[in-house]
């Protein structure tokens, strides 16, 4: 398994930063639905995030 920064980039140059770990690039972005919602949860706050994915612009993925 390898390590891989996911970016969602909204409108206004708004992003949200999810690692994840993953076999490759292809799974790393397999794993987020082309439509309805992601949740991420912020294991140092214990919050759980919520992301509509149809107003995301776009997904970047870079392995770490």
């Amino acid at each position: 398994m390898k390590s891989f920064q996911v970016e969602f980039n909204f409108d206004h140059g708004n992003t949200i930063v999810h690692n994840v770990e993953a076999v490759d690039k292809e799974s790393a972005l397999g794993k987020i639905p082309s439509n309805g919602t992601y949740e991420i949860s912020d294991v140092e706050t214990g919050h759980i995030y919520r992301i509509t994915i149809n107003l995301v612009k776009y997904i970047k993925v870079s392995e770490l």
